[in-house]
C-alpha cells in the first residue's frame, strides 16, 4: 500500500512539472531595419528560455522548426563545464523589415538531424605511428620565441586552429602567441588534414597560410600596455588551452595565462575566441586581472602602403582596417579590427624599429569590469574576388557595423 502511495506521489509531481514546462513555444525574430541579414548570429541563454517556458529537464535540448516544418540548424553549448548547456545558438536568414516565428520544441539530442559543419577548432599532437590525436586541453609548452621551431614537435601546425566556411586562423602555441591566417578556397572544414603530407605555405586545394607574422601582432594577437610599455601576452606565464564548444555552427576555445609577473605585479589573462559560420571574422573576448590597457593589432609586413583606415560608423561601432597586396604571394588581403567605440582608445603604427612588437598597427582598448570584445576580419581575394577592391572590403565592414548597431529583436513566447 505504501508503494502505491509513493508511486502516486511521483506521478502527481511529474504531472505538475510537465504542466509548468511548455511542450512547444515560439521564438520570434524581428528585423525592423532595411538591412537584409544572412547568417545572423543569434544567442539565447538557457536562463532567458526558462523564464518563459519553465525549467528545462536534464537531457533535453531545443529543436527549432520553421512554419514550413523545416528544422533549422542550431546548437547548445556548455560554457562553464558543469555538464549542463548554457546557451542556444543559431544562424538565421531574415529579410529587411521582416518577422519570422520559429517553433521551439524540447527533444533528446539524438532526435536532432545532423547539421552541416560550418565551424571547427582543431588542436592535435603527433603520435608515434605518424597520426595526430586531438587535444582538448593542454598546458602550453615552455618554448621561447627563439626556439619556436620546436613547437612543431608538439602540435600539428604549431598550435590550435579555428575555421568556418569562409576563413581560417591558427595560433603559435608558444611564447610568441602569434595569430596567423589560413586563407580558404573551400567551405569544407579542413584543419584536421592541414600540414599532413603537404606544405601549407604553398597553395593547396583548400587554400594556404597567407600571412607573415614575424614580431608583429599578426591577425589579432593580444598585448597589455602597462605604464606606457607594451608586453606581448604572455611569456613566462602559466599558459593553457581548453576547448569549450566545437560546432556545427559555432566553435569556442580559451587561452589562460596565469601568474604572469611584470614589474613585480602579477597578471592573469583569459583570451576566449569564437568563430561561427558565414562570418569573415572571429570574435575575441579578453579579461585581465591587473591594471592595464588591452592591445591588439594588424601586421603590416608586406603592406607596401603603411596606411590604416579609421571608420566611425556613427552607431557606437568603429573599425581600423588595412587593404593591399599583403598576402604571402602578393594577393589582395583586407584585415580589420572592429569594436565598440566605448572600448576604443586609439590606434598607432609601430614600424620595424619598435621594441618587441613591431610592423603593426596596434589598437588600444580600455580595461573595464567586463571583458574587452573585438572582431578580427580577414578578406582574401582567392576566397572572394570582390576583395581585390578596397571599396568592397569597406562595404563589408559597414554592413556588419550596421547590423551590430541595430540588433534583431528576440522574443520568447
Amino acid at each position: 500500500m505504501k508503494t502505491l502511495k509513493i508511486s502516486a506521489l511521483v506521478l502527481l509531481l511529474a504531472t505538475v512539472f510537465m504542466a509548468c514546462q511548455k511542450s512547444e513555444s515560439l521564438i520570434i525574430l524581428t528585423n525592423d531595419t532595411s538591412i537584409e541579414r544572412i547568417d545572423e548570429a543569434i544567442t539565447i541563454s538557457r536562463a532567458d528560455l526558462e523564464k518563459q517556458i519553465g525549467k528545462i529537464s536534464k537531457g533535453l535540448v531545443p529543436m527549432l522548426t520553421s512554419k514550413n516544418g523545416e528544422v533549422l540548424p542550431s546548437q547548445v553549448d556548455d560554457l562553464d563545464g558543469d555538464g549542463q548547456w548554457d546557451e542556444l545558438f543559431l544562424l538565421a536568414d531574415i529579410a529587411a523589415n521582416t518577422t519570422i516565428n520559429l517553433k521551439l520544441s524540447l527533444v533528446k539530442p539524438n532526435d536532432l538531424p545532423t547539421f552541416t559543419l560550418r565551424s571547427n577548432v582543431w588542436l592535435a599532437s603527433p603520435q608515434e605511428d605518424g597520426t595526430y590525436k586531438e587535444v582538448k586541453s593542454v598546458k602550453r609548452p615552455e618554448i621561447t620565441r627563439e626556439n619556436h621551431g620546436q613547437t612543431k614537435k608538439y602540435f600539428q601546425f604549431e598550435g590550435p586552429g579555428w575555421e568556418n566556411d569562409r576563413v581560417g586562423f591558427r595560433n603559435y602555441f608558444d611564447e610568441r602567441n602569434g595569430i596567423d591566417i589560413f586563407g580558404k578556397t573551400t567551405a569544407d572544414m579542413v584543419l584536421q588534414n592541414v600540414g599532413i603530407d603537404e606544405d601549407y605555405h604553398a597553395l593547396q586545394d583548400w587554400g594556404m597560410d597567407i600571412l607573415k607574422v614575424g614580431a608583429s601582432l599578426g591577425a589579432g594577437s593580444i598585448a597589455l600596455e602597462i605604464d606606457g610599455k607594451l608586453h606581448r601576452v604572455a611569456p613566462g606565464s602559466e599558459g593553457s588551452y581548453e576547448l569549450v564548444a566545437n560546432g556545427p555552427l559555432r566553435s569556442i576555445f580559451r587561452f589562460r595565462f596565469n601568474n604572469w609577473v611584470i614589474n613585480e605585479n602579477t597578471y592573469s589573462v583569459v583570451h576566449e575566441i569564437t568563430i561561427y559560420g558565414g562570418a569573415w571574422y572571429y570574435v575575441s573576448k579578453v579579461s585581465v586581472e591587473g591594471s592595464a590597457n588591452i592591445v591588439t593589432g594588424i601586421t603590416t609586413i608586406d603592406l607596401e602602403d603603411k596606411q590604416a583606415t579609421f571608420s566611425d560608423f556613427d552607431n557606437g561601432i568603429v573599425a581600423i582596417s588595412t587593404h593591399g597586396q599583403q598576402a604571402i604571394e602578393g594577393e589582395y588581403l583586407g584585415m580589420a579590427v572592429m569594436l565598440c567605440k566605448d572600448s576604443y582608445i586609439d590606434f598607432e603604427y609601430l614600424d620595424g624599429k619598435a621594441e618587441d612588437i613591431n610592423h603593426t598597427f596596434i589598437v588600444r582598448m580600455k580595461q573595464s569590469e567586463k571583458p574587452s570584445t573585438f572582431r578580427f576580419y580577414s578578406a582574401w581575394e582567392l576566397s572572394d574576388t570582390k576583395f581585390t577592391e578596397a571599396e568592397s572590403f569597406q562595404d563589408l565592414l559597414k554592413h556588419d557595423a550596421q547590423k551590430i548597431g541595430s540588433p534583431l529583436r528576440v522574443e520568447i513566447k
